[in-house]
């Protein structure tokens, strides 16, 4: 299952990638947009991972080769056909898959269990990715940073439907008791402000990490 994980990675990492060059070469789609997408495309890998890997060294290939990738699209300024040359934001791209590394190992370290960790990979994926995009389009009235009401309150709201999703998929010991409903509206809150007030791109990294402890603390510990 580990060989046909790496080919569902790569081939996954070439449609993601591929459609988003496809999807900046029009002008139907904003540079963000474009981002985003692909941003939120990434973030499904994790269920290639729970699906197809067992073993840790196979797991790490597909987040070693999105750093190194990424990394090098940043530093050679190939990031810049996605129409933003903002570095700072770029990096962006980088930090992610850090974040998707760091809890692949995590998780099969047994630190925290995996539906921790795919909380946090996919509230960052889904909730900063739709937050960006439905927050650029239709948020008037900024917060913070630049950041809209509108797009805060869809990252909160999509919070609350990963870690819903992970719950009942998982059959977490916690799932409907009071303690779980409270832990549910605080993890979502607080991943939400820090997706709001953590500066230079880095929430791609203070997001996951920080909702998958969270989530673990709230939702398996309680």
């Amino acid at each position: 299952m580990n060989i046909l994980g790496l080919i569902l990675t790569f081939a996954f990492l070439l449609v993601v990638i591929g459609i988003g060059l496809l999807m900046s070469r029009s002008d139907r789609f904003s540079a963000e947009f474009v981002r985003k997408f692909i941003h939120i495309g990434v973030s499904n890998w994790w269920f290639i991972l729970i699906a197809t890997f067992d073993t840790l060294s196979y797991a790490l290939v597909g987040p070693i080769v999105f750093i190194i990738a990424n990394g090098a699209a940043v530093i050679t300024g190939a990031a810049d056909v996605l129409g933003i040359k903002d570095k700072v934001r770029n990096l962006g791209l980088v930090y992610f898959p850090i974040s998707l590394l760091l809890l692949v190992l995590i998780g099969f370290n047994g630190m925290l269990p995996m539906w921790a960790c795919g909380i946090g990979a996919m509230t960052m994926g889904y909730g900063d990715g739709l937050a960006a995009v439905i927050g650029k389009h239709y948020g008037k009235k900024k917060i913070h940073g630049g950041k809209s009401f509108i797009g805060t309150a869809v990252m909160f709201v999509v919070t609350l439907l990963v870690i819903i999703g992970f719950s009942v998929g998982y059959q977490i010991d916690s799932l409907w008791s009071l303690s779980w409903w409270i832990g549910l509206v605080v993890v979502a809150l607080v991943s939400t402000a820090i997706e709001a007030f953590t500066p230079f791109g880095l929430d791609n990294i203070t997001v996951p990490l920080g909702t998958a402890v969270l989530a673990y603390l709230m939702l398996g510990v309680l």
